[in-house]
């Protein structure tokens, strides 16, 4: 009997943290930022497609394109439903319908051609279904401004749980990313040598190899902080909940990488829609202390 009481209460208590945690409310300036930084970075990449042409050359089926694939959009409405969502969601306006009109329309052209997707894409759908369901258009939104010209108005706070939801995403494609470097090159008996060889690689390089043997040493030290970083991933929840210090050492390992990655390879825009996810990492005080310290706000604060 005692062992069940027992029980019972740690399942209450289990129970009171999840509610806790799930009611837990902050301002919508990290969530705003991710709604705004990563739509752009998008929207830059389908425009881009549009401008070179290659709409129809990369989603319609041959002789015309190099699709492979059926789905229920065209190429060019399934373009278009993407290119609109992205800029209304950078907005701000009908947010929650954009967002998952992008899904849809991603999803459309992930079956046209799967081999056109990269992993921005994927990660991206998974990102604005989270953004649909929460209230990162609270802040900087065309739908904040409606809904206070209509007298409504916008809450201060918002549910925290989509930014922790992102920055469980973001802690877990890190770390399963370290996992599934196991090529012997990432480690120390292969001399860490991975960023090297990518670097000289002449498909992804972004510049000449022969300027990789001038920094060779530290590529094999780049290299060990990648996997550091990577796979001590997870250690980062642990020191973000206890507040250590230690969580922007690795918050910074990451905006090294993926400037790096930016700097060195052609990647794409791959390393700067991982940067639109950084401010999911930050405690919401962080930015009240940002916004404390600029000028408009100083003569407002108590001496």
């Amino acid at each position: 009997m005692a062992v069940l009481e027992a029980g019972a209460v740690l399942i209450a208590r289990a129970w009171r943290a999840w509610v806790d945690l799930l009611d837990r409310r902050e301002p919508p300036t990290a969530l705003a930022l991710v709604r705004i930084l990563l739509a752009g970075v998008l929207l830059i990449d389908y425009l881009n497609v549009w401008r070179m042409g290659l709409v129809e050359a990369i989603y319609t089926r041959p002789p015309v394109g190099v699709a492979i694939g059926e789905a229920w959009l065209s190429a060019n409405a399934a373009w278009a439903l993407a290119t609109v969502s992205l800029a209304l969601i950078v907005l701000g306006g009908a947010t929650r319908a954009a967002c998952i009109g992008y899904v849809v329309a991603s999803a459309a052209l992930a079956h046209l051609t799967p081999n056109g997707e990269s992993g921005l894409d994927m990660i991206s759908r998974v990102v604005f279904v989270i953004l649909a369901l929460s209230r990162c258009n609270a802040r900087w939104s065309i739908d904040a401004w409606l809904s206070r010209r209509l007298g409504r108005g916008v809450p201060a706070e918002i549910p925290a749980w989509p930014r922790y939801l992102l920055m469980l995403q973001l802690v877990w494609i890190y770390f399963s990313g370290g996992m599934n470097k196991s090529a012997g090159a990432w480690g120390p008996f292969g001399g860490f040598t991975a960023l090297a060889n990518a670097l000289s690689d002449p498909h992804a390089a972004r510049f000449d190899p022969a300027w990789v043997g001038t920094i060779y040493p530290l590529t094999r030290i780049a290299t060990a902080l990648t996997m550091a970083f990577e796979l001590g991933a997870p250690l980062f929840l642990l020191a973000y909940e206890k507040r250590w210090r230690i969580r922007y050492a690795w918050i910074a390992l990451g905006v090294f990488f993926e400037l790096g990655i930016a700097f060195g390879l052609r990647l794409g825009s791959f390393p700067y829609g991982m940067l639109a996810l950084y401010p999911v990492l930050l405690h919401p005080e962080v930015y009240e202390r940002l916004k404390a310290r600029t000028p408009g706000k100083r003569a407002s604060l108590p001496s």
